[in-house]
């Protein structure tokens, strides 16, 4: 169910929920909107998914003015408060997972823990640099209808479902997908990272090579965290490996669920 949810500033997200039970957030990369976790609705059997449009997709307002990851994860916590969310989970992809980590960074008490799924705290070598480069040069350029069916096709092959995310994808606003992809590209919190002590998952295609550097320097860091390659799968892990990676969020969630109902004896 898509609910238009109104912001104290005047501005409005858009946001698809679905399901009942522990709350996990689900946060898109950049030109793809809510429907970026299609794959992952069946986890509303157990939780309540709450999948919101950035700002700029779908029928989230545009942003008129330059904005950073900051200032997007400070419009999710007041998204979430007004839904009246209690200490979800975070599922952040691609450079949603950016968002996700300063959410955690800035609301730490107020979240469960945190899901990364091909993600990265800093941008650091010449691929993702090229990547984010091109992507902000065809937002420039009003490339929003090719970016959509680039990013579509490279998630699914099922035309019916890339048809859906096209038509989605290129409702986006050129300006505030420009900007998008400038605060992905610029965001940094790699030494701030020590300060983060909740549980976390992080996942990455095991065919998705460029990106495994970033999954190490997220151990490395995060020494509690989770990390997992998926044999055989790209970056688009919630697409192409919906299956065992919505696996995966199950038993972390189950897990993190089991450990806060163990009696502590001091």
């Amino acid at each position: 169910m898509e609910r238009i949810i109104p912001l104290p500033d005047g501005e409005q997200m858009a946001c698809m929920t679905f399901g009942q039970g522990r709350p996990i957030v689900c946060i898109h990369a950049p030109c793809i909107g809510s429907v970026n976790f299609q794959y992952q609705q069946t986890l509303a059997d157990s939780y309540e998914l709450i999948i919101p449009d950035l700002p700029g997709h779908g029928r989230s307002s545009a942003l008129a003015k330059p904005y950073t990851i900051h200032d997007l994860a400070t419009l999710l916590h007041r998204l979430l408060g007004a839904l009246g969310l209690e200490r979800p989970y975070l599922l952040g992809y691609s450079q949603g997972a950016a968002i996700a980590l300063e959410y955690a960074l800035c609301f730490p008490e107020e979240i469960s823990g945190l899901i990364l799924a091909s993600g990265f705290s800093e941008v650091d070598d010449l691929y993702l640099h090229s990547r984010f480069s091109v992507a902000q040069a065809l937002a420039t350029l009003h490339g929003v209808p090719l970016l959509a069916r680039s990013i579509a096709s490279s998630h699914t092959d099922d035309p019916q479902t890339r048809d859906h995310w096209i038509q989605h994808a290129s409702r986006t606003d050129a300006v505030t997908l420009k900007q998008l992809y400038a605060a992905g590209h610029s965001y940094r919190c790699t030494q701030r990272l020590h300060e983060l002590s909740m549980p976390t998952l992080l996942v990455y295609g095991g065919e998705d090579t460029r990106m495994h550097p970033y999954g190490q320097l997220f151990r490395r860091h995060l020494p509690h965290a989770k990390l997992i390659f998926l044999p055989g799968v790209p970056h688009q892990v919630v697409t192409k490996a919906a299956a065992s990676f919505n696996q995966l969020c199950r038993d972390f969630v189950a897990h993190e669920k089991k450990r806060e109902t163990i009696p502590s004896f001091t």
